[in-house]
């Protein structure tokens, strides 16, 4: 969620010279004191979204809840603190309750890239493959530079196991982040899924060198030398 920056405190004025003290006259001292301020005025749609979103940037996830929905409650058609809800009801596994909030947001904009691509996720995390496909190819449109949404795309094509459509969106993803190591292992286990064992072999190479040091790099190689012995029989069984 990209939230502003914080407002700056307000400032009280400080004046110059403080005034004298000036002792009360005995009919204003007879007189009970009257408070001449007004009552504390209910919080803003405004107000409710600063004090969410400082929550969410803290953490404070109940608190950004109830923050959002106060703000929903002024403004039931506010797609940003529709969407916004959403992000804190998934932070909070909540996932079921943000779908129809990011739905919500769709309905309201639906050119706005990153509602579909929270709506997409949130239908991930709940295993809904072919919806998350859906929305990530709408979020794609929107915003087709966008190296994560490809990657996020291929994976649920992955999961659906459209391998053959997951594979080309890969490599886009690998072409919009060339730095992105591990997108080459996620190539690599859909090719391998697709049965073409030495383009798998390839990608998983390239992500070894380019982490050395992650934390699968071990059964990986092992996996890979696996792979290769393999490849390597089929090539020179005459029977294969």
């Amino acid at each position: 969620m990209r939230t502003p920056p914080a407002d700056e405190p307000a400032r009280l004025g400080v004046n110059q010279e403080a005034p004298a003290a000036v002792a009360p006259s005995a009919e204003a001292a007879a007189t009970p004191a009257v408070s001449s301020a007004a009552p504390p005025e209910p919080a803003t749609f405004i107000d409710n979204v600063r004090t969410a979103t400082s929550a969410y940037t803290t953490g404070n996830f109940e608190s950004a809840r109830a923050g959002y929905e106060q703000a929903i409650e002024k403004h039931p058609d506010d797609p940003d603190a529709l969407n916004n809800l959403g992000q804190v009801l998934v932070r909070l596994g909540r996932v079921e309750e943000a779908m129809p909030r990011f739905e919500q947001a769709v309905m309201l904009k639906p050119e706005k890239w990153a509602y579909r691509f929270n709506l997409a996720h949130a239908a991930g995390l709940l295993g809904q493959w072919g919806r998350a496909v859906s929305e990530y190819r709408e979020a794609e449109r929107l915003f087709p530079t966008d190296y994560a949404t490809r990657l996020n795309l291929a994976m649920a094509l992955h999961k659906t196991g459209d391998e053959e459509a997951a594979i080309p969106e890969f490599q886009k993803a690998i072409e919009l982040g060339p730095a992105e190591a591990s997108f080459h292992l996620s190539l690599g286990v859909s090719l391998e899924a697709a049965g073409r064992t030495k383009d798998a072999v390839v990608e998983f190479t390239r992500y070894l060198e380019m982490a050395p040091s992650a934390a699968d790099a071990a059964p990986l190689k092992a996996h890979l030398a696996a792979l290769t012995a393999s490849a390597q029989s089929r090539s020179i069984d005459p029977a294969k």
